[in-house]
């Protein structure tokens, strides 16, 4: 995919003059093709070679020569490939550790204990009184006393009162719970 350049001239101290737009077009190819001798992606080839473009214009140094810019681009392009293959290097070794931790019978079997306590605590909270739930689910949003008071049109002290009842029965009923999975 090549994309269309501004009339930036590259900088070179002789007389030379190249223009960065058909310095791109005429090196583009041979820049991907280099790529690839590191990498297998076409998109990523692209990337990184258009990646190396931008860096290339953004620093807007100045070159002696001609074969000085193109130096370069092998470099950077090189670079930029291996720090690729390190990257997906650390990212197939922590993929690869995730799936062993996934496939785990401990990893499992926490993640249903946690999605049967979560379950369990919201059944619980729907047999809640009605504003007792709604203090709740707005206490578990991060809201503060005072802002659930202000949302629910209600005292300060009601919504203090509301939170310790419900409290209360929650954890009562968590408690039973948790002494059922632990007797089990």
């Amino acid at each position: 995919m090549q994309t269309k350049l501004t009339t930036y001239e590259i900088k070179l101290t002789g007389s030379e003059r190249v223009l960065l737009r058909d310095f791109y077009y005429a090196n583009y190819a041979s820049f991907c093709a280099f790529a690839s001798k590191f990498l297998s992606d076409r998109y990523e080839i692209e990337d990184v070679v258009q990646e190396s473009f931008i860096s290339f214009w953004e620093q807007n140094k100045e070159f002696p020569d001609l074969a000085s810019v193109k130096s370069y681009f092998y470099t950077a392009i090189r670079n930029s490939c291996l720090d690729k293959l390190k990257h997906d290097k650390v990212k197939n070794k922590f993929m690869e550790l995730r799936k062993r931790l996934v496939d785990s019978k401990e990893f499992f079997l926490e993640n249903v204990v946690k999605q049967e306590t979560y379950n369990y605590i919201h059944q619980q909270i729907e047999k809640l009184s009605v504003m007792e739930k709604k203090v709740i689910l707005l206490a578990m949003e991060g809201e503060s006393n005072n802002a659930i008071a202000e949302k629910l049109g209600i005292k300060l002290n009601t919504v203090k009162t509301h939170k310790q009842r419900a409290y209360k029965i929650l954890r009562e009923n968590i408690t039973r719970f948790i002494f059922y999975l632990v007797c089990r």
